[in-house]
């Protein structure tokens, strides 16, 4: 990891705003996602203080409940993982616009924790953003919760995706969408949309995408397959496709994870700098702002695992 890991000042207030808001939302205690016990290991405040270490308080407090929203939906499909529940999970997904009303029209009664956390966010974060912005968030976390049923298909059909399918694929499943667009929440708002669509900061998204998805796959490979029965993950997909050891399919995603890693940093430092001949001089300033906004999640990212619990738990 080429970038320093930084903490965010406000990390101790972040800790007390997220087990709050996750008791308040009842995403944690009986019914919810998680026991209050359970999630003090996750630690995903820490994961927010870490990947958005320049964000000032209130803003870090709003960024470390969408973190918490994301995080649930991935564990709640646990549940229809385990239930063998398709139609349930479609309902669940199907559920979760009316969440998120564009117009003055009153979000839906929350039928889930879930869907309660995502209202709330959704109500606060709304009125701070521009409507560009505004509409970018409430697809991209729609995205995001309708990836997991791609997931959830292969996992009750026994279907192993090739590689190429799965890394397009698993920008989706992490929320990289999500991810994206949640720096922009205080840096580069007044973005061209054309600048966002470029080919270059595209591929610059990818690129992170990439680095971030396959480090957790990762981390993540013994708890998901060892637990959870799970095969929406690099390891087993390279060790499938590729027909090889454990060990050299490891090797190999650890390989890709590096090189995208790498192809990340030159098109910060070789291509992005060109925009501003394409867009002028400001407008290359916020875009270089926000890559290096990724450069901090990144680097957070790096930083966060070895201190959460989540992917240990359970293991021997």
């Amino acid at each position: 990891m080429p970038y320093p890991a930084q903490l965010n000042p406000y990390v101790a207030a972040a800790r007390e705003r997220a087990a709050m808001w996750a008791r308040q939302t009842g995403l944690t205690g009986p019914g919810g996602v998680w026991s209050r016990e359970h999630f003090d290991v996750l630690e995903l405040a820490l994961f927010t203080a870490l990947t958005q270490p320049r964000l000032p308080r209130e803003e870090l407090l709003l960024v470390g409940d969408w973190n918490v929203w994301a995080f649930a939906v991935d564990d709640h499909f646990l549940t229809y993982k385990a239930a063998a529940d398709e139609p349930g999970a479609q309902r669940f997904v199907a559920r979760l616009a009316a969440c998120m009303p564009m117009d003055s029209t009153p979000a839906s009664t929350p039928g889930h924790p879930v869907e309660r956390a995502l209202a709330n966010v959704w109500a606060r974060s709304k009125p701070t953003l521009p409507a560009m912005l505004c509409r970018r968030l409430r697809d991209a976390a729609l995205d995001f919760a309708a990836a997991n049923l791609w997931e959830l298909a292969n996992t009750l059909h026994g279907r192993v995706p090739d590689p190429v399918e799965y890394v397009q694929m698993r920008r989706r499943t992490a929320g990289t969408p999500l991810s994206t667009v949640l720096p922009l929440h205080s840096r580069g708002r007044d973005l061209p949309a054309e600048l966002l669509t470029h080919p270059t900061v595209l591929a610059l998204i990818e690129a992170f995408a990439d680095n971030v998805d396959l480090r957790n796959d990762l981390y993540s490979h013994r708890k998901e397959t060892e637990l959870e029965g799970e095969r929406n993950n690099a390891v087993p997909v390279f060790q499938h496709f590729l027909r090889c050891s454990l060990q050299t399919a490891v090797d190999t995603v650890g390989d890709l994870m590096n090189a995208r890693l790498d192809c990340f940093d030159r098109l910060a430092r070789e291509e992005l700098p060109k925009l501003a001949d394409e867009f002028g001089p400001d407008a290359y300033r916020s875009i270089a702002a926000y890559a290096d906004s990724l450069k901090d999640w990144l680097a957070g990212d790096h930083a966060w695992y070895p201190q959460t619990g989540r992917y240990a738990v359970g293991l021997v």
